[in-house]
């Protein structure tokens, strides 16, 4: 029989149970198959960071590091909690606990960086309970969230796309068709006269909506700024068009991502650096907007509401827009996903948008920053939003 000795937990959590049901409330979803890492200041929960579970021991001093160190980026951070939840795993009659291994080292790591263990917990198939504790399990039914909790079924529920219907597509492409028509007039136009705006006086088109109208190219931070006050699920054919056109011009998206991220102003500022640029030799290009790269990471937090919204609209357009312009509204919910610092979720849209269009540049970036492990700066910023914009996953 092995035995291990009980990890060095400094203060105890009082009430675990309660802890354990505050958790998911965290991670925004009932997490499966993962390690979570509570940073605590004061004793009180400051957000959760989710990662994956090793596959194997091999992997458990690397995602012991990984999530030390990116707790450690959460400012005043001076403990943390540890929660194992392993669905494969029965709580077996006598140690070790399952992902025991994994949580020593975790616990070590804490240790080396000055932060007080407040309690390490493992979630069973058959129970919950604490390391170094070795009696058979308390019932999962104590630390079941609170009736009235929306959360997601797991870290990976959430990505299955809304249903669109055949006819709703073919009004998304026509709007779509016409407005790739109109714009392509205006840069054509701005190109030849200098930078002077052409109206983009738009046609009448096939859809049963109005089409949008639009005055010149300077008028789409506007109307981007008006779409977070659209219902998602009952877009216009026209203004799912205007969307589609954005999220596959990469011009269009960098700006309108941008702004979904700080405000009008922002979004104005980048598209008018966009269309002044110009394939130059060093130094003869414009230069670039004054302030953090938001596209990056970089800068203060963003409303959170404004990304919620954005990522229902990216969503709503990968699910009606015709084939060929998906994967850009996959790759704008990629990376507003990521912004609201949910990676799983931003890998998985990657990853559908990729397998549309294997070379598509904005997934393909998207798809290399998740498997780093890097989420935006802004995801460590403290104090942590109200709405649970600090919940990081990996």
């Amino acid at each position: 029989m092995t035995t291990a000795a009980p990890p060095p937990i400094t203060q105890p959590i009082r009430d675990a149970a309660r802890f354990l049901q505050n958790v998911p409330r965290l991670t925004h979803c009932t997490p499966r198959h993962s390690l979570v890492v509570v940073p605590l200041r004061d004793a009180h929960a400051t957000g959760a960071l989710r990662i994956d579970l090793p596959a194997d021991g091999a992997g458990d001093e690397h995602a012991a590091a990984t999530a030390i160190g990116m707790v450690c980026r959460v400012p005043e951070t001076e403990g943390v909690a540890v929660v194992a939840y392993d669905s494969d795993a029965e709580w077996p009659p006598d140690g070790p606990l399952p992902r025991e291994s994994l949580v020593e080292r975790v616990i070590d790591r804490a240790d080396a960086c000055g932060l007080h263990v407040h309690g390490a917990y493992l979630v069973a198939k058959d129970g919950w309970g604490a390391y170094g504790d070795v009696a058979a399990p308390l019932p999962l039914s104590q630390i079941v969230p609170e009736a009235g909790e929306a959360l997601a079924h797991d870290q990976h529920d959430g990505t299955k796309l809304p249903r669109s219907s055949k006819s709703r597509r073919r009004a998304v492409a026509v709007e779509l068709g016409r407005l790739e028509h109109e714009f392509a007039a205006a840069l054509l136009h701005r190109a030849r006269a200098g930078d002077e705006e052409r109206p983009m006086a738009l046609s009448d088109a096939a859809s049963t909506d109005s089409p949008r109208r639009l005055g010149t190219t300077s008028a789409l931070p506007d109307a981007f700024e008006e779409a977070l006050a659209w219902d998602a699920s009952h877009l216009e054919a026209s203004d799912a068009g205007l969307l589609a056109l954005a999220f596959e011009t990469p011009l269009l998206r960098d700006s309108l991502l941008t702004q979904w991220s700080t405000d009008l102003e922002g979004g104005r500022t980048v598209l008018a650096w966009q269309l002044a640029w110009r394939p130059a030799p060093p130094g003869a290009a414009p230069p670039l907007p004054e302030g953090p790269v938001r596209l990056a990471g970089e800068g203060p937090r963003p409303e959170g509401w404004r990304l919620r919204q954005g990522l229902a609209l990216a969503r709503q357009i990968a699910a009606s827009a015709p084939r060929r312009a998906r994967p850009g509204a996959l790759a704008a919910a990629s990376w507003l996903s990521w912004a609201l610092g949910n990676a799983t979720h931003a890998s998985e849209y990657a990853e559908q948008a990729r397998g549309m269009e294997p070379g598509h540049g904005l997934a393909g970036i998207m798809t290399t920053i998740t498997e780093s492990g890097v989420l935006p700066a802004w995801a460590f910023a403290s104090p942590a939003e109200p709405d649970g914009a600090a919940a990081h996953d990996r």
